[in-house]
């Protein structure tokens, strides 16, 4: 390995937009190992360093913990072979892709239900220009007529 490709870790740092703290972190946790160091002590990074960082980056994206990249490392590392490690490994992706679009069809829906109270309160238009208090809203025939899916506007208009 040449030195050109080492870095010491505020440059790590900076090319993966961490602190210094971070990755000291990632270190502690074992998820994280320098290349090399140097007869002084300082750490030196390559790019498969960079490569890690990127790894924990999505899968905290995906909502995993520092705890829980840690557990699928050790996981991975702990395979009595490549496939039995590769194995382990597809059913961990299996269950978070299970969630990851548990929650995009939650997230869907949120949207539909924004879409439909905003173009609701387009139709506001005439409400809009009455003087009359707040409480005139609970009693709106519109939103009464629209129904169960007004959650963002009926939660607002409901008595106190």
């Amino acid at each position: 390995m040449s030195r050109d490709t080492l870095m010491k870790i505020g440059e790590l740092a900076r090319r993966t937009d961490k602190t210094v703290r971070a990755l000291h972190h990632y270190e502690a946790l074992d998820l994280l190992q320098p290349a090399h160091r140097t007869k002084g002590g300082f750490r030196l990074y390559d790019e498969s360093n960079l490569e890690r960082i990127v790894y924990i980056d999505r899968l905290q994206r995906l909502g995993l913990s520092l705890a829980e990249i840690r557990a699928l490392v050790e996981q991975w590392a702990a395979g009595a072979t490549p496939a039995a490690s590769m194995e382990s490994l597809k059913q961990s992706y299996r269950d978070r892709l299970a969630d990851v679009r548990a929650k995009l069809n939650e997230l869907q829906s949120l949207e539909r239900e924004l879409a439909d109270s905003l173009a609701f309160l387009e139709g506001c238009r005439t409400c809009g220009e009455v003087d009359e208090p707040h409480d005139a809203c609970g009693g709106c025939k519109r939103a009464d007529a629209a129904g169960d899916g007004l959650t963002l506007i009926t939660g607002l208009t409901a008595a106190h």
